[in-house]
């Protein structure tokens, strides 16, 4: 039996078949574009995402041979994308605010006047910052009125594919999705009418929301006979993170992962509701109606395409096939703490915990001798050192006995970043046979449950996730950046109200 698995990520989406057994049998990406404006503004073609998705499917489908096996379709895509539809699979706008956007700031603080930080943490599980998609929901109301008055429903990343996939139905989300809005009842998994009426949100707009297996619908009559296969099932689909976590082995309470992308986070799965005392971490409803998730997560992975894509744009190193390889190799000689440079990696602002959309990047102790060596070391080190404020969250704050954390994303594969993480953490990180993929697995695993093919995700889990060794902490590097990391805590506090001036001069 082959699932097709759609992971739609930042920078675009990736088409999988994979097997009953967790096997990738082929794989394809097709990138999109990210579109950065002033106002902290990120934004995405939801066009070019459904384009993205037919084209994999097309790629996917050329083989004759497996045509046939092909039993169904699950989608997963990133957590907090508001995609503002006029009817179903039409959307209200040719570019939609990507999770990473900040523009809600006023929006940000009328929640903190009306309600209150710890009222709409306990109830939604959101941290009060520009992140959560209902205050870009009000911000299209005040600052784009007709355009709010012909949306019809507000939907997410995810479901905005599907709908292209399958014929007409009601507009519908998953958990995931739904309870990153800061408009979700997280206990009662049902829209918060208080919230929605105060802030003039109507309920009308707000679309039905059910466990990320159900079935949708079937794919399009149109999109079956292009690709050559049969008009197969479609779930509801999942939310990256919580997509990630299963596919990661992380099924159980108190067990996670470590996902370094653009967007590093520390994720766990959750069986009773814990919250942050400090209302700082995202508590989301998970996939199943049964757990919840947490998702303490940065945004410093941008640090990483930014020194590429703009210091090395022009140079002769960037135009190297290998230039990630090359840099670790370089990094090599470069002794931790990149001799005297650190790097607070908040290159569009900063999650969690700091929970500053103002905060910007900065290399502190820059000299005459510090080479490209020394930027990119300092960068995958601050990357490190806010992944370990976070963890330290959980342990601290949180009181969570981690059972088990499996290292993930397209980071997992860079063993200098692993090692930094794992001896900031001091964790043992399991290492898993695909790390890049596990959201597309997690995604076939539930779609697999929702056709009983496995009674449960335990047993699933034992047959498609791949432990292959474990990454642990280096004693060197632990006292290294036991001594620095106090140094990385205190410069972004010394630096806060410097930012925080210096906002008025950006354009």
């Amino acid at each position: 039996m082959i699932i097709v698995s759609l992971d739609l990520g930042t920078s675009g989406c990736k088409g999988y078949l994979i097997d009953s057994e967790g096997r990738i049998l082929l794989s394809a990406k097709v990138g999109y574009e990210t579109y950065f404006s002033p106002g902290n503004t990120v934004e995405q073609n939801p066009i070019d995402w459904v384009n993205a998705a037919l084209r994999c499917l097309k790629l996917l489908c050329k083989k004759d041979h497996v045509k046939k096996d092909v039993k169904g379709i699950c989608v997963d895509a990133t957590v907090g994308t508001l995609v503002p539809i006029k009817r179903w699979g039409v959307a209200a706008l040719n570019k939609v605010p990507l999770y990473s956007d900040m523009r809600a700031l006023e929006e940000a603080e009328f929640i903190r006047e009306r309600f209150g930080e710890s009222f709409v943490y306990q109830r939604t599980g959101n941290p009060l910052t520009p992140v959560p998609t209902l205050l870009k929901m009000i911000w299209y109301k005040r600052h784009k009125p007709k355009v709010y008055e012909e949306i019809g429903k507000f939907v997410f990343h995810k479901d905005f594919v599907v709908e292209s996939l399958v014929e007409e139905n009601t507009p519908c989300t998953d958990y995931s999705d739904a309870s990153a809005t800061m408009a979700y009842d997280i206990r009662r998994r049902e829209w918060v009418d208080e919230i929605l009426e105060e802030t003039g949100i109507s309920k009308d707009k707000m679309v039905e929301v059910k466990e990320s297996t159900e079935i949708v619908g079937e794919l399009r009559r149109d999109i079956a006979e292009d690709l050559g296969i049969k008009r197969i099932p479609v779930t509801v689909g999942a939310g990256d993170c919580a997509a990630t976590l299963y596919g990661a082995g992380a099924i159980e309470d108190s067990t996670g992962d470590i996902y370094l992308g653009t967007a590093p986070e520390v994720d766990l799965t959750l069986e009773t509701l814990m919250l942050d005392p400090k209302l700082r971490v995202p508590v989301r409803c998970h996939s199943l109606k049964s757990q919840w998730y947490s998702s303490a997560t940065t945004i410093s992975g941008y640090s990483i395409n930014w020194l590429l894509n703009k210091i090395l744009k022009n140079t002769k190193l960037r135009s190297m096939e290998h230039t990630v390889e090359f840099l670790n190799k370089k990094c090599d000689t470069v002794p931790a703490g990149s001799e005297g440079l650190l790097y607070l990696p908040y290159i569009i602002g900063e999650r969690s915990p700091l929970l500053d959309p103002i905060a910007r990047a900065a290399f502190i102790g820059l000299d005459i001798n510090h080479g490209i060596e020394h930027l990119y070391k300092a960068v995958l080190e601050g990357i490190s050192f806010a992944l370990r404020e976070n963890h330290e969250v959980y342990i601290n704050d949180m009181g969570v006995k981690i059972r088990y954390l499996a290292f993930c994303g397209g980071g997992a594969t860079n063993l200098q970043l692993r090692k930094m993480v794992a001896s900031n953490l001091k964790v043992k990180g399991v290492l898993l046979e695909n790390p890049i993929d596990c959201a597309a697995l997690g995604s076939t695993m539930l779609f697999l449950k929702s056709i009983r093919f496995y009674k449960d995700l335990k047993e699933a889990k034992s047959v498609m996730v791949k432990a292959i060794g474990k990454e642990v902490s280096d004693k060197k590097l632990v006292k290294t950046y036991d001594e620095y990391y106090p140094i990385y805590r205190e410069s972004y506090s010394r630096l806060k109200d410097i930012f925080a001036k210096l906002r008025r001069y950006r354009t």
